[in-house]
């Protein structure tokens, strides 16, 4: 079958359209830098007044609950590590180009409330199995920026890939049978572009079918649930008639040992936190 768009095509035009800032990519050639310090990397994030605001919130919120106010780059860094503060660094440098987009005709408040309840839900299960909690925290927060790509670059296309032909028709069968690959691999493959880190990227690219992520295959689980979960929190405003509960991938289950209880938990902390999550992002 001929698909009307080429994702190559896509991804070329949106390193223009949708692009990290300089900053992003100044910081990790201090974070790769085996000579740099954590003084470098502070020194560096306090010249964006913003992006240091944004950062000592999330430091700050319901995702660390550090016992006392963290007010200075540099005790953040040393509380949370260089390379986990650069991770944060680029969730808010993307998520600023996220909000900033514009004239698509798609909607796109919804969609930025699911990526961050998915971004909640992730970091609350890699908390609870060990896994890398500020990379799934990312994961989450990146997940849909695939669909920003496509309705970019073709939103007639866009609208016809996210509207199901049949009520029992998933999104993501959709969008492979009219794109020919779906939003999380569109998502991916720009990230790649951007320079991101694999364990950003393929937990997005395989969250549909975790089972065939080689590496990062718990976190790709992982994801997996936050997405269906941030789904099942949003149905009314995502206009879904998917019970996105029941079709949480049960190898996702499996692989993670995640109980029905636990999944009650994640849901109640998920819809306190995300909240605050959403000002922090906003604001």
């Amino acid at each position: 079958m001929t698909h009307p768009i080429d994702l190559k095509t896509i991804i070329k035009t949106s390193e223009t359209l949708l692009s990290l800032p300089d900053i992003c990519f100044q910081l990790k050639r201090i974070v790769d830098d085996p000579d740099s310090s954590a003084d470098d990397l502070a020194k560096l994030i306090v010249k964006d007044p913003a992006l240091t605001a944004r950062l000592l919130k999330l430091v700050n919120s319901a995702i660390y609950y550090f016992p006392r106010q963290v007010s200075s780059l540099k005790h953040a860094i040393t509380l949370v590590g260089t390379q986990q503060l650069y991770i944060l660094a680029l969730a808010t440098s993307a998520t600023a180009i996220i909000r900033s987009v514009e004239d698509v005709q798609i909607e796109l408040e919804t969609l930025w409330k699911h990526s961050v309840y998915s971004a909640v839900i992730a970091e609350k299960i890699a908390t609870q199995k060990g896994l890398d909690k500020e990379s799934l925290f990312v994961a989450g927060l990146l997940g849909n920026i695939g669909t920003l790509a496509v309705v970019k670059y073709d939103p007639e296309i866009t609208l016809k890939a996210i509207t199901p032909k049949e009520s029992n028709q998933l999104p993501w069968q959709r969008e492979e049978e009219v794109l020919g690959f779906t939003m999380a691999e569109a998502g991916a493959s720009l990230l790649d572009a951007w320079g991101l880190p694999d364990e950003i990227i393929a937990p997005i690219r395989y969250h549909h079918s975790p089972m065939y992520a080689k590496a990062f295959l718990k976190s790709s689980c992982a994801l997996n649930i936050a997405t269906r979960m941030a789904s099942g929190i949003l149905k009314e405003e995502q206009s879904q008639e998917h019970n996105f509960l029941e079709i949480i991938d049960e190898y996702a289950l499996t692989m993670l040992e995640i109980s029905e209880e636990e999944l009650v938990s994640i849901q109640a902390q998920a819809e306190e936190i995300g909240p605050e999550m959403l000002n922090i992002f906003t604001s």
